[in-house]
């Protein structure tokens, strides 16, 4: 009885009588969940199960499970689940003549939801090469169409999917998993994943591996593959389709660079969705920064009778009489700055949000004179925040309702947020990052006294009662006395020095980028964390993890042996290297969720991590340290007196090094001012459900870039010159300065460029641009020839102050918790002392040569001793990057060239990232001065890729 068993069914196998009666048998053949057989059975019964997903399969579901997950729930926050949807027209240009697909030009009437994403997705996924680039004027709905076409996508990489030819909505086009012609009918849709390009450096890391670690952090419980995290394998067989958004709002000098290497890494099977403004891009076209053979979509002006028919089909029924006055008289002046602004689906969207509860009252579009369409959009981008934070009571039985939080507050708090992005020039908004701004800069040391302050007060009382107490007649000036307040010291520095150890150790174990926080699993499954713990290190970072931790242990170790008591060193080895590596191993462990991580949820893993690392690790190290006292001469008071000591030492350690104490620091310091909340997570979790903001991977992002230039531009200069962030005080609502109120949108294009202001860096920028022939030090000799640049360099040495500033921090934080302030002081001038030497012992030693020759057929360099000269055909680029040198970040900027397949390389010293080659360190900024770069305008021709 051969039989098949699969997905669905219940099939009754009948009797089936053959001609001779004593020859009786059953037969189902076919996909059945259940087979049941009456009556006897004879011979054989066959079943053959329909084959397994493969693990990389199984993770690509996951994954795209997670992605639906997510982006579904920020539609939610949006508004843009459940409305109806709005008609917006692309005009489309694709790279040939493709079956089914629209001609060049031809305008698609997409409507972004239901058949007409559906199609989108058919078209796209037939073209030869799946590259897609998304443009349109701000505002036009590209973010929106890469979500909506990214859950169309999604639902396809999943079980069940659509894989049969001619899919609906392109009569006789290929099926939306096969290449045309390719005879492939099965396969397999890569899963979208949608990322901003403002996290990617590409001086610094290939496209490829930043897209897997990406995947890696935001989803760090994919199913494993061969013990290991999937997202590199999903990259490397081209499972992920990258959905990167925002490359408008990088600054100007980095877009170039960006697309370019995106279209170097992009092989011919490769699929990519792009977004962009469209005058961004077309600028970057100019330059030869394009991505090659991809089809280009471009979205139009919304029509004021589709901008009618959504805002009156939206309306609610008491007020859509007077939006039916209102788009009346819209609608008889076509070219008035109310139409024009109403063009946009942005504005279309502020408009539906802003006058959708009273007071506000659409009939203002049409009796306030706007002179401008500019004026039109900030009053609509005026009216989102009352909208969002409205005063009125909400459902009871709603699920985690938002606070009603002060309108006027709420837009002086988004406006210093915004404010503070600008300054920063990037978009994502990041807890772990607020800690940089310069008020926090400053308040930092101060509150480091305080807590110093108060720490020497609990431990010199503390410690005085321990000695007072040990023996009876340990007074001040005895042995006993003088042994317990040295031993105290000792047990402070131990517990500083042994959580450093430990903190290095697990940040080298999980290849953690200091100050960056992560999702940790739940360190209450002690093996499930353990199990994440050993699949997140690589054989090379447990060796060098390993190293730390044995070589204090050998150390302590061979103390002991030398000592008629090892106990307590054994016993402080065990505790230091043994068990606080173990507890905060488990601590940290990545977490093994599926789903995407939100910004709540990475901050709730922090503060869980640092509580529970005080309660666990720095015990465990305070027991090694109080082991001292414990064994030997020593009393039960001493041994607890050293380990409180050593208790509060590393307990200084672990909330100096962890970024949720740098978040409460950050948080404490802008709320005391009024810059933002008390309730600051709250806040934002508000103002995402409201729409305002959108959550990407942990961070949080303004929905749309013109919002957040808007609230920057109205950011105050002075926040102190507010009250605190008392909940429920009125505030007086924030005036614009007259130089934001007068800038037009398109002078704030790039990422606060205009609104923050010119900063230092600016101005060290407009320093380094000038010629080197005026500077001091450098040669200059240039012809029609030839060009030639010489200087004698002075090494100024800096990479030794972060290790020396965090030995300061533990040397005051130590003498502080013990009450000596003159040492404290003193050990900080000390260290400051040091580093400052260091650097004129650098500036003393003999200047190194530094020299570029340039000629229309080579180019030769020369640093110090080391020398290379290469023609200029076997050159492919030249530009300048960051200074990437043996795998560490130099920090400052140099000239690189990267040389054609199977050119002569020079020597390993020169040897940057990703295959280029530095010929000239430059600044600690990306500016070129005058003289080079119209030296290699002229020498090295197309192959200089200045950045604009």
């Amino acid at each position: 009885m051969p039989c098949n068993t699969g997905e669905s069914g219940v099939i009754l196998a009948h009797n089936a009588v053959m001609a001779d009666e004593s020859r009786i048998h059953n037969v189902m053949q076919g996909t059945a969940e259940y087979v049941l057989q009456i009556g006897h059975v004879h011979g054989n019964v066959s079943v053959h199960l329909p084959p397994g997903a493969e693990p990389l399969e199984r993770a690509a579901w996951a994954l795209a499970r997670s992605i639906r997950a997510q982006w579904t729930a920020e539609l939610t926050a949006w508004d843009l689940a459940s409305a109806e949807p709005l008609s917006v027209h692309w005009q489309a240009s694709w790279p040939g003549p493709r079956h089914g697909a629209p001609h060049d030009g031809q305008e698609d009437s997409g409507r972004q939801h239901g058949s007409q994403i559906a199609r989108m997705a058919d078209t796209f996924l037939s073209l030869a090469r799946r590259r897609l680039v998304v443009l349109g004027a701000p505002g036009a709905g590209k973010s929106t169409l890469s979500v909506l076409l990214t859950l169309e996508l999604v639902e396809r990489c999943l079980p069940g999917a659509r894989r049969i030819p001619g899919a609906p909505g392109l009569p006789g086009a290929p099926g939306p998993c096969a290449r045309p012609g390719d005879g492939r009918g099965g396969e397999t849709s890569p899963v979208p994943v949608v990322l901003t390009l403002e996290s990617w450096d590409p001086d610094r890391e290939h496209f490829r591996a930043w897209l897997a670690r990406r995947i890696a952090e935001d989803h760090p419980g994919l199913p494993r593959v061969d013990g290991r995290h999937p997202a590199a394998r999903l990259v490397q067989d081209r499972r992920i389709l990258p959905v990167l958004d925002g490359l408008d709002e990088l600054p100007q000098h980095r877009r170039s660079a960006v697309v370019r290497e995106i279209d170097r890494a992009l092989g011919d099977e490769d699929a990519i969705v792009l977004t962009s403004r469209t005058r961004e891009y077309r600028a970057g076209e100019g330059t030869g920064a394009a991505i090659a053979g991809a089809a280009v979509i471009e979205a139009r002006p919304v029509g004021l009778a589709e901008a009618t028919a959504y805002l009156l089909h939206s309306a609610a029924p008491q007020t859509r009489r007077r939006w039916k006055l209102m788009l009346d008289a819209v609608d008889r002046q076509p070219d008035g700055p109310v139409a024009q602004a109403l063009s946009s689906p942005l504005m279309i969207w502020l408009a539906r949000q802003g006058f959708r509860t009273p007071p506000a009252d659409p009939l203002d579009l049409v009796r306030r004179p706007f002179p401008s369409r500019e004026q039109v959009e900030k009053h609509l981008l005026d009216l989102i925040i009352p909208a969002v934070f409205t005063q009125q009571p909400h459902a009871p039985d709603r699920l985690h309702a938002p606070r009603q939080w002060n309108h006027r507050r709420a837009r002086h708090w988004l406006s210093c947020l915004a404010g503070h992005l600008s300054r920063r020039r990037t978009t994502e908004l990041a807890w772990w990052d607020l800690h940089r701004t310069l008020l926090v800069r400053l308040m930092t040391p101060l509150t480091l006294l305080v807590v110093c302050l108060a720490l020497s007060q609990v431990a010199t009382t503390a410690g005085g009662w321990f000695v007072d107490h040990q023996r009876a007649d340990a007074r001040p000036g005895t042995f006993a006395g003088f042994t317990t307040r040295w031993g105290l010291e000792l047990a402070v520095s131990g517990g500083l020095i042994h959580t450093m150890g430990v903190w290095i150790a697990v940040e080298v174990w999980f290849g953690f980028k200091r100050g960056q926080p992560r999702r940790r699993a739940n360190p209450f499954r002690i093996g499930a964390a353990l199990r994440s713990a050993g699949r997140a290190a690589s054989v090379g970072r447990a060796l060098k993890a390993s190293a730390v931790v044995v070589l204090p242990a050998g150390l302590f170790t061979s103390m002991a042996l030398g000592t008629h008591d090892p106990r307590p060193y054994l016993v402080m080895a065990l505790c230091s290297t043994v068990v606080g590596p173990l507890l905060m191993v488990t601590i940290a462990a990545p977490a093994d969720t599926e789903d995407a991580s939100t910004p709540d949820e990475v901050l709730g893993s922090e503060r869980t991590a640092a509580l529970l690392s005080l309660g666990t690790v720095a015990v465990a190290i305070g027991i090694g340290q109080g082991a001292l006292g414990w064994y030997g001469n020593g009393t039960f008071d001493d041994g607890l007196a050293r380990a409180v000591a050593g208790w509060f030492g590393a307990s200084a350690m672990l909330l100096l090094m962890s970024s949720w104490s740098r978040w409460l620091m950050a948080k404490g310091c802008l709320a005391t001012v009024g810059r933002v909340p008390w309730s600051l997570m709250e806040f934002l979790r508000d103002a995402h459900h409201g729409g305002l903001l959108q959550r990407s991977g942990g961070v949080y992002r303004f929905r749309h870039l013109r919002l957040q230039e808007h609230l920057a531009a109205g950011a105050p200069a002075h926040a102190a010159s507010y009250s605190p962030a008392v909940h429920g005080r009125p505030l007086q609502p924030v005036e614009p300065s007259p130089r934001a109120a007068g800038a037009s949108p398109a002078s704030t294009s790039t990422a606060g460029t205009s609104t923050a202001g010119t900063g230092f860096r600016d101005l060290v920028a407009d320093a380094e641009r000038s010629a080197l022939s005026s500077r001091k030090g450098w040669t200059v000799h240039a012809d029609e020839h030839t060009f030639t640049a010489r200087s004698r360099r002075r090494q100024l040495r800096i990479a030794h102050w972060p290790s020396l500033l965090v030995f300061a921090a533990m040397a005051f934080i130590r003498f502080g918790v013990e009450g000596h302030w003159p040492r404290a002081l003193l050990s900080a001038v000390v260290c400051c002392g040091f580093g400052v030497l260091i650097m004129l012992l650098g500036w003393l030693m003999p200047p190194r040569l530094l020299e570029l020759h340039m000629t229309a057929e080579s180019v030769a360099f020369t640093m110090g001793r080391r020398r290379h000269r290469l023609a200029w055909a076997d050159v492919e680029d030249v530009a300048v990057r960051k200074l990437i040198h043996r795998k560490k970040d130099s920090k400052i900027y140099a000239l690189h060239v990267r040389l054609r397949p199977g050119a002569p390389e020079p020597a390993r010293y020169f040897r940057g990232h990703d295959g280029w080659f530095f010929i000239l360190p430059l600044s600690v900024v990306d500016a070129v001065p005058a003289d080079l770069a119209a030296a290699l305008q002229r020498f090295a021709g197309p192959r200089w890729r200045p950045r604009r």
